[in-house]
């Protein structure tokens, strides 16, 4: 007799802050704000055993800002707007197809989650992992993966690996901008990592291919083929802890290329430190993006200028940020 598993889940978070912004060419301003910077969320996952110790299982997730109700941090619209996949497991590890989180996430849990093993209570705005690490003019690899099959292995003695690849990673199959350019791009993702009592490091590749190779853009009436760019990032991450005291490094190495053209690259580090006490968390990071290399005519403006990213935060987490209600509805469904 085979049996389900249905379990629901979610966060809500909103927080209330003051800004102050100042520079030499305006003037200075206060404004307070209401935000939803981490991105509210619920999700429904499953899963149903097949029998042999083989197992469907499907993820479906929603994306919400608490203070305005749109989906500002999801990929695409509707229900499953977050990560969404569907695929099996078993003894052999886990393959799933749908939207997946590759390179946009590796980091988060070195800065994101406390020694105590809490979320801490920081916009992701002013995380290393989404502000500086996946970008270098222009975006990365920012959000979830379209159109993507990923297989993550077992966990043997602490070491772990993840396999990704995509047809077309951030849109639809096939077209560009409404015209048949089916010049097929791909996005290989491959990862490394170990985790066992105070140690967790990890390395990711990613290495992207545009799809149709650029975009169709109208400028005075004049409508002209404008190359895409081509990524490759190579990113560790490392945590450890002593005891109530978590200390994180964070490296990116990043390249971009014009198709058909030059490339430019940049390297960025981060390092996150957290102490717990009881159920707050003092915290802080330093994050630093390098110069450009010389590069194709398309970044000759930020070519060898510091490209500006400089991100230090501190603050204090005064308790628990996240909240989980699960229910689990077990059935028998015939073999």
């Amino acid at each position: 007799q085979a049996q389900s598993n249905l379990t629901i889940g979610g966060v809500l978070q909103a927080n209330v802050k003051n800004y102050k912004i100042s520079s030499t060419t305006r003037q200075t301003s206060n404004e307070l704000r209401i935000d939803d910077d981490y991105a509210s969320r619920f999700w429904l996952s499953g899963t149903e055993d097949l029998g042999g110790g083989l197992k469907a299982l499907f993820y479906v997730e929603n994306r919400f800002n608490t203070d305005v109700g749109t989906a500002q941090a999801a990929t695409g619209n509707g229900l499953g707007n977050g990560e969404t996949y569907v695929g099996m497991k078993g003894h052999w590890g886990q393959v799933t197809a749908g939207k997946h989180s590759w390179m946009s996430t590796q980091g988060l849990t070195t800065e994101y989650v406390s020694a105590s093993g809490n979320l801490l209570a920081v916009p992701t705005s002013m995380l290393a992992t989404y502000s500086i690490l996946n970008q270098a003019v222009g975006n990365l690899d920012t959000t979830r993966r379209a159109n993507s099959v990923t297989y993550r292995s077992p966990v043997i003695s602490g070491f772990s690996g993840m396999v990704g690849i995509s047809t077309a990673s951030a849109a639809n199959e096939g077209t560009v901008n409404g015209r048949n350019d089916y010049s097929d791009g791909r996005e290989y993702f491959l990862q490394g990592a170990y985790a066992n009592g105070p140690l967790a490091l990890a390395l990711a590749y990613r290495d992207f291919t545009a799809e149709g190779r650029g975009s169709f853009v109208t400028n005075a009436g004049v409508t002209a083929f404008v190359p895409g760019t081509d990524d490759k990032q190579l990113r560790f991450t490392g945590s450890y802890k002593f005891g109530s005291l978590k200390l994180g490094m964070m490296a990116d190495r990043a390249t971009r290329e014009a198709v058909g053209g030059s490339k430019s690259s940049r390297t960025a580090w981060s390092i996150p430190v957290s102490y717990a006490i009881g159920n707050g968390t003092i915290l802080g990071s330093v994050t630093k993006a390098g110069d450009l290399s010389v590069g194709h005519a398309g970044l000759a403006a930020s070519t060898g200028n510091d490209s500006g990213a400089k991100n230090v935060h501190r603050g204090l987490r005064p308790g628990p940020v996240q909240a989980h209600q699960r229910r689990r509805v077990l059935q028998p469904t015939g073999q």
